[in-house]
């Protein structure tokens, strides 16, 4: 976790605050932070895991390149059946296509990290914005916030979604349309594929 999240969020929580002192204002603060800590924990913790994948899988692709070339070299310099190196080669070039499919797979994380990056800072503009009571209940204010979140976002879908929903659109029906796009967009490049 950074800590400039954790320090913003250990200073938006009022410290122990009587019960007399209780506001909506102050329980929704309350529940962004901690929405946004539980983010940036799992962030933390999904870094941990894919770094080890990421390493695992080049090793494992670097253990089957020196397979391939050992089995090259040994076909030159022994009498190595035909059949048998062809096996193994082709072992090898299926188990490298199949590593670097994973390895491509793993690019998902890249968005996934962004995308909850976006969460965590959105939330923690909201929260600033909750808390100041002259931002509160400024139209104004509202929309700088709003232009903040969208501007960040760097993926054109994402900005598409922000729009749909500040448009109203229902979230399921957002949601939808973003997979159905998604999966056209699938088919299209597999259509392309085969050509």
């Amino acid at each position: 976790m950074t800590d400039k999240y954790i320090q913003k969020i250990s200073n938006q929580i009022p410290s122990k605050l009587s019960d007399t002192d209780w506001s909506q204002v102050r329980e929704t603060i309350v529940m962004l932070n901690l929405a946004t800590a539980q983010i940036e924990y799992s962030m933390s913790d999904g870094d941990d895991s894919i770094d080890v994948l990421a390493d695992s899988f080049t090793s494992m692709s670097e253990g089957i390149n020196a397979i391939s070339e050992a089995i090259q070299s040994f076909a030159q310099f022994s009498n190595i059946d035909p059949l048998l190196h062809k096996e193994v080669t082709e072992k090898c070039n299926n188990l490298s296509g199949e590593m670097q499919k994973a390895i491509i797979a793993f690019q998902f994380y890249d968005k996934l990290v962004q995308r909850l990056s976006h969460v965590r800072n959105s939330m923690t503009s909201l929260t600033d914005l909750i808390g100041d009571e002259q931002k509160l209940n400024s139209a104004d204010a509202w929309k700088q916030l709003q232009a903040d979140v969208r501007n960040a976002y760097t993926m054109e879908e994402d900005k598409e979604m922000f729009d749909a929903i500040l448009s109203g659109k229902a979230i399921i029906e957002v949601l939808h349309a973003m997979a159905e796009k998604k999966h056209n967009a699938a088919a299209t490049e597999d259509d392309i594929e085969l050509f």
